[in-house]
């Protein structure tokens, strides 16, 4: 194709894509209700938590311990802090390749960074007397200056006003404290799952 008609090409398109759009205004509404679309689809906190580590007794576990996966790490107690969830957190955990029980021991870990698997299993109990059960699947990833934790929740509860949380996929960005033996996450869960309020009944309907 020549540049000649290449030229006339891109300005027929141009005024084809104007006359049908009525020029660029059009087309920046749609660059702001796309912004507004990824600003409104953005991950909603479900709530924050601090997980203190208690005992690394396996009878202490406050699950059943089959069907986990890797090695028992610990288990403790927290809190869970949020407008749509929140309560007094149980929790144990299993891992692969972890390095925490060698830290508890005081055995030097070699400087780098080490990658664990992690099982986090419990349950928090609200304060509205629910029980809403947890079991996660995510790394651990630990370096001179952090250990950060990357996890997936799936909840479970036979409460009908959390039933919804059985249909959300918990996302967790958190961080461990060797030292302390404290764990925090942050909990999201997508927008579209967050529970709304029931609509008021159309005019004519009781």
């Amino acid at each position: 194709m020549s540049r000649a008609l290449a030229g006339t090409f891109l300005v027929s398109v141009m005024t084809v894509a104007g006359s049908q759009s009525g020029g660029m205004g059009p087309v920046k509404s749609a660059r702001d209700s796309s912004a507004t679309t990824v600003e409104h689809e953005r991950p909603t906190r479900l709530f924050s938590a601090v997980l203190q580590y208690r005992s690394e007794a396996e009878q202490d576990a406050v699950v059943p311990p089959e069907g986990h996966e890797g090695e028992y790490i610990g288990s403790g107690d927290g809190s869970a802090t949020g407008d749509r969830l929140s309560g007094t957190l149980h929790w144990s955990l299993w891992a692969g390749a972890c390095v925490y029980p060698l830290v508890r021991k005081g055995q030097t870990i070699p400087d780098g960074l080490h990658l664990c698997t992690m099982n986090p299993v419990g349950y928090i109990e609200t304060g509205d007397g629910a029980r809403i059960r947890f079991d996660g699947r995510g790394y651990g990833l630990r370096s001179p200056d952090a250990y950060r934790t990357s996890l997936t929740l799936v909840f479970g509860t036979e409460d009908p006003r959390y039933a919804w949380l059985t249909r959300v996929l918990g996302l967790v960005q958190g961080e461990f404290d060797e030292k302390a033996g404290r764990a925090t996450w942050d909990v999201y869960i997508p927008p579209q799952m967050t529970p709304q309020p029931s609509p008021p009944p159309a005019s004519g309907e009781k």
